[in-house]
C-alpha cells in the first residue's frame, strides 16, 4: 500500500488510479452525469412538496457520501481546477460540509461555513473570493468569469503537460503473443 500512496503523490491525486479502483478523474465522470440531473431536479422543482407545489428558498438535499466523491462533487459543482482538488482535505468522520443558497440564490460554502473552518477543509484564498462571489452576488446559473480568467486553467499543473515530442523517446511495443494452439 506504500508504495501505491507513494505513486499516487508522485502522479496526483485527482489521476492516480489504485488497481481494481477508480482515479478521481473517473469519480468526476460519474459526478458530472449527476450534476447534471440534480440541478435540472432543482431548477423544474422536482423536489418541492406536491400538495403546495409553491417554489420557496426553503428546500433541503442532503447527500451523504464518501470524501472522495464529496470533493470531486464540490469540485464539478463550483468548477475547482485539479491543482485546486488536490489542496482539499477529506473531512472527519461524520464530517458535513453545507451549501446554503446565499443573497443571489446561488449555492456557497461561506453562508453556513467560516473562511477559517473552509481553508481547514483546503480551500486556498481565491477559492474563498469566489465563494463570497457565490454568497452575495451570483444568481442561480451565473458564472464568475473574473474567477476563471484569474484562476488557473484546469490542466495547467507542470505534472500535467506532455513534454515535447522531440524529448519523448519512440519505444516500439512488443509483438503480440503467438495464438494458443
Amino acid at each position: 500500500m506504500r508504495v501505491h500512496k507513494e505513486l499516487r503523490r508522485r502522479y496526483g491525486r485527482f489521476f492516480y488510479r489504485f488497481p481494481n479502483g477508480e482515479s478521481a478523474a473517473d469519480v468526476y465522470d460519474r459526478i458530472t452525469g449527476f450534476r447534471g440531473t440534480l440541478r435540472g431536479d432543482i431548477d423544474v422543482g422536482r423536489f418541492f412538496d406536491p400538495p403546495h407545489c409553491a417554489r420557496t428558498r426553503n428546500m433541503n438535499i442532503v447527500l451523504v457520501s464518501h470524501g472522495l466523491t464529496l470533493r470531486v462533487f464540490l469540485m464539478r459543482w463550483y468548477k475547482w481546477t485539479v491543482r485546486q482538488f488536490e489542496g482539499l482535505r477529506n473531512l472527519p468522520n461524520g464530517g458535513v460540509i453545507v451549501m446554503q443558497t446565499g443573497q443571489g440564490g446561488s449555492y456557497s460554502l461561506l453562508v453556513h461555513h467560516t473562511p477559517d473552518e473552509l481553508r481547514a477543509f483546503g480551500l486556498t484564498d481565491e477559492m474563498l473570493q469566489d465563494q463570497m462571489w457565490y454568497k452575495t452576488t451570483a444568481n442561480p446559473g451565473d458564472l464568475n468569469h473574473s474567477f476563471l480568467t484569474d484562476g488557473q486553467s484546469f490542466f495547467d499543473d507542470p505534472c500535467f503537460v506532455t513534454p515535447p515530442p522531440s524529448s519523448v523517446p519512440f519505444v516500439t511495443p512488443p509483438p503480440p503473443p503467438p495464438p494458443p494452439y
